[in-house]
């Protein structure tokens, strides 16, 4: 045998296997893509749901928003909330529940402060923090969620109108607090605004009771940071 002869035996028995392997390869492949289709449509006979629907849904759980600010917003008609929110949701903008669809579960704390009634609102079935209400005028249609873990504020809400059996929420792990809160920032806007026009005396900070109100003429005002401040909420003092 040549070696002209030779090197066109390698050469044919180098492209037999090349073709051999991308036969084989393909032979694979196709398998692979007939026993994902079959399993696809075992799985859904047996469950009803298809796999990308599945796909499709742990996608969106992965995406889930961690906080979700719409503080700014004054009506909810147009507003597709996700059915979980890991993080805080800050709905004080609105003032009314007309088109408002709340998720099932906020993970952190729910603002909607800019309430005056409830009636109508399906509340998320789970807060995993506080829950402020202190716009709410009247607990007429207020069902609460089943879970709150932090406390609820009701600073405009007579305590006589609230019954926690009627209203909720079955599980609590904070508190019910009925007492005016006021913003730290309010009170900080409040002394600058004083010491513009000259040193604080003792008249000036009476005069600020006396717009607050005092202890004796009006209900106790107590200072709390706000809810939304990621800062720990302690109270302050009393002026």
């Amino acid at each position: 045998m040549g070696t002209g002869t030779f090197v066109a035996v390698l050469i044919i028995g180098i492209l037999l296997l090349l073709l051999i392997s991308i036969f084989l390869r393909q032979k694979n492949k196709d398998e692979t893509n007939i026993r994902r289709k079959v399993r696809s449509t075992l799985i859904e006979e047996t469950t009803g749901v298809s796999v990308n629907e599945r796909l499709k849904a742990k996608r969106e759980s992965i995406s889930r928003p961690e906080n979700v600010d719409f503080c700014e917003l004054r009506s909810a008609k147009k507003l597709d909330l996700p059915e979980r929110v890991d993080g805080w949701l800050d709905l004080s903008g609105l003032t009314t529940v007309e088109g408002l669809k709340l998720p099932k579960r906020v993970g952190g704390g729910l603002d909607l402060k800019g309430l005056t009634t409830a009636e109508g609102l399906e509340f998320p079935e789970y807060v995993g923090g506080w829950l402020d209400l202190r716009g709410l005028t009247t607990s007429r249609g207020l069902k609460l969620p089943e879970h709150v873990s932090g406390d609820i504020y009701f600073g405009s809400l007579p305590k006589s109108k609230y019954d926690r059996l009627s209203h909720g929420p079955f599980r609590m792990d904070g508190k019910i607090r009925f007492e005016p809160l006021v913003d730290e920032d309010q009170i900080t806007r409040m002394r600058l605004r004083a010491a513009r026009g000259g040193a604080v005396t003792r008249s000036t900070t009476r005069h600020m009771r006396a717009g607050m109100g005092s202890a004796t003429s009006s209900p106790r005002i107590v200072l709390r940071r706000s809810p939304l401040d990621s800062r720990r909420a302690e109270p302050f003092p009393e002026l």
